[in-house]
């Protein structure tokens, strides 16, 4: 299993200032879109590894009606407002990795619900995949603009799971300690 590292090369990304714009250009605070990327989000998450529904009691016990539950919605919109920001604190990334350091810590509450590091792999995969899709359903921007722009969005979901899991592993190795 690979060590974590404070020393991840994702962890030292600051964007320059195309892929600040391409950012910005691509990111919408419509309410509708946002709740549709992180539906989008859980939705792959939840589809890949079905396990992970169980980490979330209130989503989990609405059985087939799970989308539809208030629960489901939350979870949705708390996953785009710590993308809203990192949109909106782009030019100050060591704001944006402090703030995620401290998400990725509070995880470690939910190791006892079946929270595992794998977890954060497939997070990964559900941005990449569910921000790719909103790109490409954009308007008024160019082919170039829309690779472009998803490749930005990879490296930012890249630095954003990153500093999640560095928060996340100290955490727990301190916990462990404190334990012995």
């Amino acid at each position: 299993m690979k060590k974590e590292s404070a020393k991840d090369y994702n962890d030292f990304w600051e964007p320059n200032t195309r892929e600040k714009e391409l950012i910005k250009l691509t990111w919408s605070n419509d309410f509708d879109s946002l709740f549709v990327l992180g539906s989008s989000i859980y939705i792959y998450i939840f589809e890949h590894n079905p396990k992970t529904k169980k980490l979330f009691p209130g989503i989990h016990q609405h059985g087939e009606n799970w989308q539809e539950s208030k629960e489901f919605r939350k979870q949705a919109l708390n996953v785009v407002q710590t993308l809203s920001f990192a949109v909106k604190n782009i030019y100050h990334m060591d704001e944006v990795a402090d703030y995620l350091y401290k998400i990725g810590e509070r995880h470690v509450r939910f190791a006892d619900r079946g929270f595992n590091s794998e977890y954060w792999n497939i997070f990964q995969d559900a941005m990449e995949v569910s921000l790719k899709q909103q790109i490409a359903s954009l308007p008024n921007i160019t082919e170039v603009q829309q690779q472009d722009a998803i490749h930005v969005w990879r490296r930012l979901s890249l630095y954003l799971i990153s500093h999640l899991k560095r928060g996340y592993f100290e955490r727990l190795r301190s916990s462990k300690d404190t334990l012995l």
